[in-house]
């Protein structure tokens, strides 16, 4: 098998979401582009340069009609989730080309039809409190901590080698603290009863009766800065990323600054580096 190198995968997972938003915009299926594909939409035109994975976010509705009636369309784009197979391995969908192959360096199961994909995060509803909002948080942060320990090997995190803040390098090392204890104590536990923990409790509020949207079963900024109001995906508007347009939220300085605060500037050059560990391969 031939390795895919950087700039390849870049080009394969594009054409990946092409016909993702191709099928969304056919069937009426809301997405917009989301966290590190936004802000590079925005202030890249495309890519984040020292990056090569893509992330879309749906609400829970269309996430759930995409999952079930796009695997009909495409046979070389599939698209898994916990909710169409049992032996999946992370909490949000992924889109994967089914003529390359991923070996995912920080998990002790692969999933056998992983290859270059991009994700799809579903957005659920939040209660109006902020104490509320809070507990539920908590409580997702807490599950993922148990998967996460259940799933993965022990590695480096890599969650903020390009984060612009000052206290990046420290934050790294203590999420690895944290990682080596989770991963010592917690690998016995069911991997996928906690993915589908995660997804049920994910749902207690629907999307279309809440004020307040987030997503929540990954909670990878958690707290505040995921916390929206839903007016905020009433309005989308299309963005040029490399070749094409994408939908994302009109509102993006404010989705982006929430999340990143100041998104315009990127981090120094010593930490523009890709934050993950895998290897991707054509299968022929």
């Amino acid at each position: 098998m031939r390795e895919i190198g950087f700039s390849e995968i870049k080009s394969v997972a594009l054409d990946i979401l092409k016909d993702v938003a191709h099928f969304c915009d056919t069937h009426d299926i809301r997405y917009v582009l989301a966290y590190g594909t936004m802000l590079g939409a925005v202030r890249h035109k495309g890519f984040i340069p020292w990056d090569d994975d893509i992330d879309i976010m749906m609400p829970r509705d269309d996430y759930n009609r995409f999952i079930k009636t796009y695997n009909e369309h495409n046979s070389r784009y599939q698209v898994f989730s916990i909710e169409n197979d049992d032996t999946y391995t992370y909490t949000m969908a992924k889109v994967f080309d089914q003529e390359t192959v991923m070996i995912d360096n920080t998990l002790w199961r692969n999933f056998d039809k992983a290859g270059v994909f991009i994700d799809i995060f579903p957005i659920d509803g939040l209660p109006d409190e902020t104490q509320a909002q809070q507990k539920i948080f908590r409580h997702q942060q807490f599950l993922n901590l148990l998967f996460h320990g259940s799933s993965m090997k022990f590695t480096f995190s890599n969650r903020y080698v390009d984060s612009k803040g000052s206290f990046a390098k420290l934050k790294g090392y203590v999420r690895t603290f944290l990682k080596f204890g989770a991963i010592s104590l917690m690998h016995f536990l069911p991997t996928t009863s906690l993915i589908k923990k995660i997804n049920q409790d994910a749902q207690q509020y629907p999307f279309s009766n809440s004020n307040y949207i987030s997503v929540l079963v990954d909670c990878a900024s958690g707290n505040k800065r995921e916390v929206y109001e839903k007016t905020l995906f009433d309005n989308r508007s299309l963005y040029p990323f490399e070749d094409t347009e994408f939908w994302g939220l009109t509102d993006s300085d404010f989705y982006l600054s929430h999340l990143y605060n100041n998104y315009m500037e990127a981090p120094p050059k010593e930490r523009q580096v890709p934050h993950h560990n895998y290897r991707v391969y054509w299968k022929q």
